[in-house]
């Protein structure tokens, strides 16, 4: 457990609603305003890591809103989905035009990077655990359309109780060896949540493997130059196994081997193209872009344009390069 903010270690002049206003905006994504600016406030802020998600106890005293406007969500946000157990106190939670009452025990669920409120009424205590969509392996547009009628879903009782019990016991779990799968298991739940109610009719499934690849494309083309990426890690980064992401790839006729090959070899072509790094030696440009084998890039470098590595260097390089099937 990492403890973020906890006032009582304070000095009484910085307990100010406004300071601890401050000092919580910079560890949580909301804006904070108390209600009350002259009454001292109270707040401790706790993080836990378990098995890979984030979870986030905050106690709080006097009424107080958390929110995030349009003009604060910058273009680069990444969407993220906060489950939010209220443990203490009752809550008015609003996002996408819907506004609903939170009571103790209540679940309210908020994608972060769209605007919100929630308006706690009196001291409160709420955990949540907070999950990027990238993992959850679902659309954005899906889940945006699930957030209003998640409450409705056949699984949403079921959800609730799996993630009071999570983030009551996070101390526990989070040092436990089975952590990891603890984590999966939420994320598997949290997903079937949301595809039921933004998806209904369909099955987690279908939801996920439509989207996939176009997820898994966008993942490799950010990573890289990753010397670690790999199936293991691209399919943990999408919260499926590797056998259901090969399946996807194999029904597509996709080859991600091949195709994450040529992606690394289009950014080293760019590279050795650049004047800039005309110093730069080959086998550095090389490894940067995944391959410690000088010979085996070579060859690829040379199927796939035409020329070796060091004569694309020396010349003036074509427009573009010669034609290569992906996907």
């Amino acid at each position: 457990m990492v403890t973020l903010l906890d006032t009582d270690e304070l000095d009484p002049a910085a307990r100010r609603p406004a300071q601890v206003a401050e000092r919580l905006e910079a560890a949580m994504v909301s804006r904070i305003r108390f209600a009350d600016p002259r009454r001292p406030a109270r707040a401790r802020l706790d993080a836990w890591e378990l098995g890979g998600v984030s979870v986030l106890r905050l106690e709080l005293s006097g009424e107080l809103t958390l929110s995030r406007s349009r003009r604060q969500i910058g273009t680069d946000a990444e969407p993220t989905v906060s489950f939010a157990v209220q443990e203490r106190g009752v809550a008015l939670h609003q996002q996408l035009g819907r506004q609903r009452v939170v009571p103790r025990g209540g679940l309210a669920v908020t994608e972060v990077a769209s605007p919100y409120g929630y308006h706690c009424s009196g001291p409160g205590v709420c955990r949540a655990v907070q999950v990027p969509v990238s993992r959850l392996g679902l659309p954005v547009d899906v889940v945006r359309r699930a957030l209003p009628r998640v409450h409705r879903s056949s699984l949403y009782g079921l959800v609730r109780v799996h993630l009071a019990e999570v983030t009551r016991d996070a101390d526990l779990l989070s040092a436990e060896p089975t952590a990891p799968s603890v984590a999966a298991a939420t994320l598997d739940l949290t997903r079937a949540l949301l595809a039921s109610a933004g998806a209904p009719g369909r099955s987690v499934d279908e939801v996920v493997e439509e989207t996939l690849l176009t997820q898994v494309r966008s993942y490799v083309r950010r990573h890289l130059t990753d010397p670690g990426l790999g199936v293991e890690r691209i399919a943990a980064a999408h919260a499926v196994s590797v056998r259901q992401l090969y399946r996807v790839c194999a029904a597509a006729d996709f080859s991600l081997e091949q195709w994450t090959i040529h992606q690394r070899l289009e950014g080293a072509r760019r590279d050795l193209s650049d004047l800039a790094q005309r110093d730069r030696p080959i086998a550095v440009v090389a490894r940067r872009w995944g391959f410690t084998d000088a010979s085996y890039f070579s060859r690829r470098f040379r199927q796939a344009f035409g020329s070796t590595p060091r004569d694309w260097r020396r010349t003036d390089p074509p427009v573009a390069p010669l034609p290569v099937r992906v996907t």
